[in-house]
Order: structure tokens, then C-alpha cells, then sequence
């Protein structure tokens, strides 16, 4: 009889481990998946917004972050120096840039950039650092900038705390690249939905205007020299 007890107890004892370690590890699984859900909301494919014109705009909700990024896509006729010679221009910002009223560079290399504000709202500026790379392997070119809210501070304007571009820049042939912009900026203003329209129709129209100016410098410049040619005629 106690020998049958003693096996009971012990079955008992056996079934009582197995079920606290079935909740353990479901407890364990449900941790990871907790852990996991913001790395795959993160990782979410680009949604399209916009396809218009020659031009695609797409925005992604990362896990976290307040607003949606926005990244567009071009194709246009000009050479991968040419773009970075006009992005580089600062005089010529407000010619191709979404809404830029302004922007210069201080001494340390820093860039200051005024943007015009929507409807009753002030005037944003920013400042940031700008890093341009050639991929050597693909023979890219990326350009990314780095916020400085605190840096060289101006009372005149709402500053910027969030900004964030990047710009891709490759090759098809010796005539064309593809751009890709992508940005994400906070202008410190309440409606979400409002500021994610304007920041998906900021990144077309200035992928639009970007295109137009390329296109009119490369004729100038076609124009430029056939007028060239002639006179040595």
C-alpha cells in the first residue's frame, strides 16, 4: 500500500513539473513574441501612396516612431555628378526642395534650412550635419544627414528635433540614375494624419521639381554647346 502511494505521489509530482514547465514555456514563447512584434512591425514592407508623373511615393509606420517615414523613387536624365553637384548647391535649395525658403552653411560645417510653415503655422528651420559616400561595389552614391537640434539656435523659427533624409543615388546608364529619398521629419504639430499627407506630397513634389531642374540644366547645357560647336564652324 505505501509502496503504491509512494507511486502516485511521485506520478503526481512528475505531471505537476510537466505542466509548470508547459507554463513556463508558454510564458517564454509569449515573451518572445512580444519581444519580436515591434522588429517585424518595423520591418514592414513599404506601402505605395503615390504613383504619379514618372514618380513613386511609399510610407512606413515603424514601431515606436511617431509618424510615418515617406520614401520616393525617380528616374531621371542626368548623371550621377550633376545630381550632386545641384543637391550640393545651397543657393539653388529653393528652386528643388519642397517649401525650403533658405538655406546656408555656417563654419563648421553645418547646414541651416528654413522651411516655410503650412497654413497659420510658423516657419520651421533645422540644422544638421551632411555625410556624403560612393559605394565603391555598387557605384552608388548615398547622402545621409544628421539632426543637430541644439546646435547654432535661432529664436525666429520653430526648430526641428526630428529630421532624418537619406538619398540614393545609382546609375542605369551613362545618361540616367534613379534617386531615392527618403524622409522622416516631426514639425511638432498635432495632427498625425495632416503631417503624413504633407510629408508624402513634401518627398513627391520635391523629387518632382528636383527633375524638372536637372532636366533644364542638361538641355542649358546641350544648348550651351551646340552653340559651342557652331561658332567654331
Amino acid at each position: 500500500y505505501k509502496r503504491q502511494v509512494y507511486f502516485m505521489l511521485k506520478t503526481k509530482l512528475k505531471c505537476n513539473q510537466m505542466i509548470t514547465v508547459l507554463r513556463t514555456m508558454k510564458c517564454m514563447a509569449l515573451l518572445v513574441a512580444l519581444w519580436m512584434s515591434p522588429m517585424l512591425i518595423a520591418n514592414a514592407p513599404w506601402q505605395l501612396k503615390v504613383e504619379r508623373d514618372g514618380i513613386k511615393v511609399y510610407q512606413q509606420q515603424q514601431a515606436g516612431i511617431k509618424l510615418a517615414h515617406s520614401k520616393g523613387v525617380v528616374v531621371v536624365n542626368a548623371q550621377a555628378e550633376q545630381v550632386l553637384q545641384l543637391m550640393q548647391d545651397l543657393s539653388q535649395c529653393n528652386q528643388w526642395l519642397f517649401d525650403c525658403l533658405s538655406a546656408k552653411q555656417y563654419a563648421d560645417g553645418l547646414v541651416h534650412m528654413v522651411f516655410k510653415g503650412t497654413m497659420w503655422f510658423k516657419d520651421r528651420d533645422v540644422v544638421f550635419a551632411s555625410e556624403i559616400q560612393h559605394l565603391n561595389d555598387s557605384d552608388q552614391w548615398l547622402i545621409t544627414t544628421k539632426n543637430q537640434p541644439t546646435k547654432h539656435p535661432n529664436n525666429q523659427f520653430v526648430r526641428v528635433n526630428h529630421k532624418k533624409t537619406t538619398w540614393l543615388i545609382t546609375p542605369i546608364n551613362h545618361k540616367q540614375v534613379q534617386i531615392d529619398y527618403e524622409l522622416y521629419i516631426d514639425p511638432k504639430i498635432r495632427f498625425k494624419s495632416a503631417v503624413n499627407k504633407y510629408n508624402r506630397d513634401a518627398v513627391f513634389t520635391t523629387l518632382q521639381m528636383l527633375r524638372t531642374l536637372l532636366n533644364q540644366q542638361s538641355n542649358e547645357g546641350i544648348t550651351a554647346q551646340s552653340n559651342q560647336n557652331q561658332s567654331k564652324l
